[in-house]
């Protein structure tokens, strides 16, 4: 197969085209321009990319690390030669699952190839699957160092043995193991657990046996507590029996005994006539009790008018000593009113008076100091002085009323007098208050009386009709005796019929039980006898319950006969087992001998191939290497008479013993032509001399399988200047 042209957009590559040739092809590139990233992209169109990949710490799955930095969906296409046929191969992202969606079609026809598939192309077109073609022909500067792989092994064995790519030494080991761990490890897996329960089910089985002879002890015992309960009961029934027979002459004679009792009280109860009954008792009772509170209201309304009457009696008493009349004592209180009014009225007027007097002494005086004026001033005189004596008169007339009238009440004032006279008003409204309180009083006690004498008739016509004494007063005691002989009466009856009841069920008892004319005594007492059946009872009982529950042990640990069973099934499967164990046991010896026997015969030959491979690469140094099965290296120089691990050369060195591994690798398992040789900084850690040596190789190698070598230095395009047999790309 043959790579012509790349188109990408993946990762840093925005639409990107790559174009290669056959034999060498150089790509030259400082870092972080996308050499790794080209290489990453031609195993995606080859093999895919793996969705089910998950990012991790310190770790970035290809479906993350790879997604185009535009922002547009993971795609590219490849075009190729193989077998002469022009292909091109197409991946474009499906949803979220990248370069899922594949097509490989004719170069320039779009006529699809139906033998390529997504998940097969790259096996198909390089003759190797996505593992080999990572250990052989994907060689980068992190990852020259080769691993052993299942698929890789498949390969090598293949190439040293049967021919069969479908054979792997570890994978069929490992299986073998698993197989062997299945069945046993340590203290796990299906022997140790068939061991395991074989043990369960033995244990189980004697479990079962004790317990069942357990419970047939306890059986015997139930048995023995229950004949021994039968015969207890048949001796308890007898002594009953004999018990009945003598309690049933006795029930006669205490039947006789109350009976008498109860003749004697209802003849006393009768002896006046019919005997009262509860409900007669209950309603002079009734009538007793209504007399004797009707009596203690009549004495109670009597007290209260007697003491309405007093207050009567006392505020008519003060009215008959008053010397007050309603009527005069009106006109009185109102004359007294006015004349005080009237004298305040001439008392005011005094002033004007004496300013008369004043003025008829200055008229006297004028007239005797001016003669012509005596005229005149002693009429004016004449009249001040009359004026003067006039008002006088009245005030002592007014004054005089006034007295008259205080001196006849007694009073000091009008003002005093009219308190008098509210006072008299007040007495009379007083004494209509009592005499209405006295009159309702004497209606409460005739009606008390009248309701007292209407019951106490009653009451006795009561007692008459009851045959007992007709007076009221004497009835309480006669109830008394009568209900106490109503008591007795009622108990004498009650133990009449228990005794009778009792009687009754002797007698049918002992009809039904005592067949026989005379019961034997019994040989010990009936306590004895119901002390020992309550033990044996008991004891019947806890037996009964522990006998059950060791019948339900027994199921509990499960049928006898399906225990056998599984304890045979599971001897078989153990045995099954066993022989297996052994059988893969012996299978895995053998297969680690073939191991050792394909080992000794394709270590040489891979170490053979990749050491003249590694005589090129170091000009002879080192001529010999040595690989064990997990491809770990060591080599030996023509100086040096022994090998040394590739952990003790230096990093070149052991770079270049790894790329001769890996160029072996390519030469024995890879089909010539079919897969190209992709390299990426792989040359990074050699020298010139090495570098020129291993460009060499590459170049030889170029005329049998298509080879792309990604550099970041300018070393080896200018080592090949002038060359026209190789590819010199700058990106």
């Amino acid at each position: 197969m043959i790579i012509k042209r790349l188109s990408a957009s993946f990762g840093r590559l925005v639409n990107e085209t790559l174009t290669l040739q056959e034999g060498l092809n150089i790509i030259e590139a400082p870092n972080e321009t996308g050499k790794s990233t080209w290489c990453a992209f031609i195993r995606a169109m080859l093999y895919g990319i793996r969705t089910s990949d998950r990012d991790k710490a310190g770790y970035l799955s290809a479906k993350t690390r790879y997604r185009p930095w535009s922002g547009a969906p993971m795609a590219g296409t490849m075009d190729i030669e193989t077998n002469g046929v022009s292909v091109t191969l197409q991946r474009t992202t499906e949803g979220k699952l990248p370069m899922k969606n594949f097509q490989a079609v004719l170069t320039g026809t779009g006529e699809p190839i139906p033998e390529l598939y997504p998940d097969t192309a790259g096996e198909a077109l390089t003759g190797a699957s996505e593992e080999v073609f990572e250990r052989s022909a994907f060689i980068s500067q992190a990852g020259v160092r080769v691993s052993q792989s299942p698929e890789l092994e498949k390969r090598i064995t293949s190439l040293v043995a049967t021919g069969d790519e479908t054979v792997s030494y570890t994978e069929t080991d490992e299986r073998l193991r698993a197989w062997l761990r299945k069945r046993r490890f340590n203290k796990t897996g299906a022997i140790p657990a068939l061991e395991e329960k074989l043990s369960g089910i033995e244990q189980q089985l004697i479990q079962i046996e004790a317990a069942l002879d357990q419970a047939a002890l306890m059986r015997q015992e139930v048995e023995r507590l229950k004949s021994r309960h039968q015969q207890l009961s048949d001796e308890l029934r007898q002594c009953q029996s004999y018990e009945s027979s003598r309690d049933l002459s006795h029930a006669r004679a205490e039947y006789e005994r109350v009976k008498a009792v109860y003749d004697n009280i209802y003849r006393e109860l009768t002896r006046n006539g019919r005997a009262p009954s509860e409900e007669d008792i209950a309603a002079i009772r009734g009538d007793l009790k209504a007399l004797e509170a009707l009596g203690a209201v009549c004495q109670g309304e009597q007290r209260h008018m007697s003491d309405v009457k007093a207050d009567h009696d006392n505020l008519l008493a003060v009215k008959q000593a008053s010397s007050f009349s309603a009527r005069e004592t009106s006109r009185d209180v109102d004359t007294a009113v006015r004349l005080e009014e009237d004298i305040k009225k001439v008392a005011i007027s005094h002033p004007v008076s004496l300013l008369l007097l004043i003025l008829t002494a200055a008229f006297i005086v004028l007239a005797a100091l001016l003669p012509d004026f005596r005229l005149y001033a002693a009429a004016l005189a004449l009249i001040g002085a009359v004026l003067l004596i006039r008002q006088m008169l009245r005030y002592r007339k007014l004054c005089s009323k006034l007295d008259a009238l205080l001196s006849k009440s007694g009073a000091e004032s009008a003002d005093a007098m009219e308190a008098q006279y509210q006072s008299y008003t007040q007495l009379l409204d007083e004494l209509s208050e009592a005499e209405n309180a006295y009159r309702s009083a004497e209606k409460s006690v005739f009606s008390a009386a009248e309701n007292y004498r209407a019951i106490r008739n009653g009451l006795s016509a009561k007692l008459e009709a009851a045959g007992l004494f007709s007076e009221p007063e004497s009835a309480g005691r006669e109830l008394a005796r009568i209900e106490a002989l109503l008591s007795r009466l009622a108990a004498a009856k009650a133990e009449v019929k228990a005794s009778e009841s009792f009687l009754n069920k002797l007698s049918e008892k002992d009809t039904a039980d005592n067949a026989q004319d005379e019961i034997p005594a019994p040989t010990r007492s009936r306590a004895d006898i119901e002390t020992e059946l309550a033990a044996v009872t008991a004891r019947l009982e806890d037996m009964k319950g522990r006998y059950s529950m060791a019948l339900g042990q027994v199921r509990a640990l499960g049928d006898p006969v399906i225990l056998g069973s599984e304890r045979k099934t599971a001897e078989q499967a153990l045995c099954e087992q066993t022989a297996q164990y052994e059988a893969i046991a012996l299978a895995v010896d053998t297969l680690k001998a073939a191991s050792v026997e394909l080992q000794s015969r394709f270590s040489p030959l891979l170490g053979e191939t990749a050491g003249r491979i590694l005589a090129q690469l170091t000009d002879g140094r080192y001529e010999k290497l040595a690989f064990d099965k997990t491809l770990d290296a060591s080599a030996q120089s023509k100086d040096e008479p022994v090998s040394r691990s590739v952990l003790a050369l230096s990093a070149g060195t052991a770079d270049q013993i790894y790329l001769a591994l890996r160029l072996a690798v390519c030469e024995l398992i890879l089909p010539d032509n079919a897969c190209p040789l992709i390299l990426d900084d792989t040359l990074c850690n050699f020298d010139d001399q090495r570098a020129w040596l291993a460009l060499d190789y590459l170049r030889e190698l170029s005329k049998m399988r298509q080879i792309l070598l990604f550099t970041c230095h300018a070393r080896e395009a200018r080592y090949f200047e002038g060359s026209t047999d190789v590819n010199k790309i700058s990106l």
